[in-house]
């Protein structure tokens, strides 16, 4: 059975030509949560990114890595970036650990963040701001690490759900991005999802730790596709467009064969047969 609070997810739409993103979830939970052939081992977590522009799915995406997480027992945590939001400082960190503190009553809440109770609770809304003086700012990272941390101990196998990052407040992205590489030695998965046009300027820090852990930058005018970027661990790829079979109401099976051309416009190589059909080289279709 799975642990924790989780919030109600709005029903499950169906994904279509999502293959390979749907692989790279099942691959990044079999990684959190398999003991392989039942013999023990340590659960590895990680970063998995979804990017796109507005309209690709990417919500529905979330949904489904929600729903085969809490099949394999998870405990899932979720948040998401609110457009009239920004300037709500850790507004998306509260969603993910609200929930849970919030089914505590005081004395095992103030048991559980033990001697950080006084540099988070103001951080986490637990009391109201200005209460008492105002913590530093590293000192409070340093004490939502140590929150995130025990929880994913106590509740593991972890999985927080980070929906519209890109209208995340400036705190909780820069929270997560300090606390990121740390999750490939923990039982905790992050998978979030964002318009990489829309991040705010002073995202720099997030958008490069994404980036270092996926193939590079996406072809958004060419593919219009999400491509997801996986931790140290798990393997990379970008998801090409396969064609308009659909559309034009053929059958995928019976679209005509293309050729798929390298981000520079020559035939892709390093596939099996270079300048023919090739939906899995992570290239695009020449127009």
């Amino acid at each position: 059975m799975a642990n924790g609070l989780r919030q109600p997810s709005t029903g499950r739409r169906p994904l279509l030509e999502r293959r390979r993103e749907l692989e790279a979830v099942d691959e990044a939970l079999a990684r959190l949560c398999d003991t392989g052939d039942g013999v023990p081992r340590a659960r590895r977590g990680g970063l998995l990114v979804f990017t796109g522009s507005a309209g690709l799915g990417k919500t529905t995406l979330l949904a489904e890595a929600r729903a085969r997480a809490v099949a394999r027992g998870c405990t899932v945590l979720s948040g998401t970036g609110g457009e009239n939001e920004q300037e709500l400082a850790f507004r998306v960190v509260r969603q993910l650990l609200q929930p849970t503190l919030a089914a505590m009553d005081e004395p095992e809440r103030r048991a559980f963040l033990g001697s950080w109770y006084d540099i988070v609770a103001t951080a986490l809304g637990l009391e109201a701001a200005g209460a008492a003086r105002s913590p530093d700012p590293t000192g409070v990272r340093d004490g939502l690490d140590w929150v995130m941390t025990r929880l994913t101990v106590r509740r593991a196998p972890v999985v927080l759900l980070l929906d519209d990052l890109h209208w995340a407040d400036v705190e909780s992205l820069g929270w997560l991005t300090s606390f990121a590489p740390r999750t490939e030695d923990l039982p905790l998965l992050v998978v979030a999802a964002y318009r990489p046009d829309e991040l705010p300027p002073d995202a720099d820090a997030f958008r490069a730790l994404a980036a270092r852990r996926g193939t590079g930058r996406s072809p958004w005018g060419r593919s219009r596709r999400p491509v997801w970027h996986g931790s140290s661990g798990t393997r990379s790829a970008r998801r090409p467009r396969t064609g308009s079979a659909r559309s034009a109401g053929r059958s995928p099976a019976a679209a005509p064969s293309r050729r798929w051309n390298s981000p520079s416009g020559s035939p892709r190589t390093g596939c099996a047969a270079p300048g023919t059909n090739c939906p899995g080289c992570g290239a695009w279709p020449r127009r």
